[in-house]
């Protein structure tokens, strides 16, 4: 439609007020429906600022042209909380959200160090993935100093390919290796925060690093301060933009751990108590590769 394409590209303040006054006229509603439905697609703030004109003029039974637009501006988590009241009382159902295991669906089994050390005993040396990373070596970590076929298979599961194993085991790396790591094991990882398939588990490792996280705080909040959605890549116009969404709610997350992590070691000094940064804590060793 080239009269969509040209309303977006006069820019997001345009673009609102033209779908408000569309939306207002009701010989023009599905019209504003549409440029509010393709508005939030483009803009981090178009949910939050047409939302509440969609459930205004959207009636008893709404249309389905204006149910698609209040399913999708349904799927930005501010535009959801900023306006709960009145979604609760509007007849559609908002875009669902991403189901994630619970913990009471997600059996973990308990390692302590010595089958820790026979599980890594029955795999090979230059392993490229493993279940339950983080509570094999976790327990190794608690035991004591990782031995150094232990490091090296730790050593491959980081450094060797990206993704979801190297986001889970880099947090590892840092408590086994120490500070000094830190700078590699960064540049390693912020590349991939805003990658649509693996960017929530880097920012979740992030997270789990906690303050020792901080020289990556700019990026993360990069990625929260954008205006636009993050290009990602999926079916439906909808679905990338849940996909936006998780990335920047992942974000969130991780700038929220590090500077609490930040807020408890200042806490901390200030009764004179020493911290080591969360993903250091336990004994650190400098074995291994």
């Amino acid at each position: 439609m080239k009269w969509l394409d040209a309303a977006m590209a006069a820019g997001a303040a345009h673009t609102y007020d033209l779908a408000i006054q569309l939306l207002a006229d009701p010989a023009t509603r599905d019209a504003g429906a549409r440029l509010a439905r393709a508005a939030c697609h483009v803009w981090r703030a178009a949910p939050v600022e047409l939302l509440p004109v969609l459930l205004r003029h959207c009636g008893p039974e709404p249309g389905p042209t204006m149910v698609a637009a209040l399913t999708t501006a349904s799927i930005s988590d501010e535009a959801i909380r900023a306006h709960a009241a009145a979604v609760a009382t509007a007849a559609f159902t908002p875009y669902p959200k991403p189901h994630r295991p619970c913990d009471c669906c997600t059996v973990v089994p308990a390692y302590d160090g010595v089958r820790a050390a026979a599980v890594l005993a029955a795999k090979p040396v230059g392993i490229g993935r493993l279940s339950h990373a983080p509570e094999i070596f976790g327990a190794l970590l608690d035991a004591g100093p990782l031995t150094f076929r232990q490091a090296a298979q730790l050593y491959n599961l980081t450094f060797r390919w990206p993704g979801r194993m190297q986001a889970v085991s880099a947090p590892l790396w840092l408590r086994h290796a120490g500070p000094g790591v830190l700078p590699r094991l960064l540049a390693l990882m912020t590349p991939h925060l805003s990658a649509y398939a693996v960017g929530e588990e880097y920012l979740e490792a992030l997270a789990r690093m906690g303050r020792a996280a901080l020289p990556a705080l700019p990026v993360v909040t990069a990625m929260i301060e954008r205006r636009t959605r993050i290009p990602v890549n999926d079916s439906t116009p909808d679905g990338e933009m849940a996909l936006d969404e998780r990335l920047l709610r992942a974000a969130l997350a991780a700038r929220g751990a590090i500077l609490a992590d930040l807020a408890d070691d200042a806490d901390a000094s200030r009764a004179g108590i020493t911290c080591l940064p969360a993903a250091s804590r336990g004994r650190a060793s400098a074995s291994g590769p």
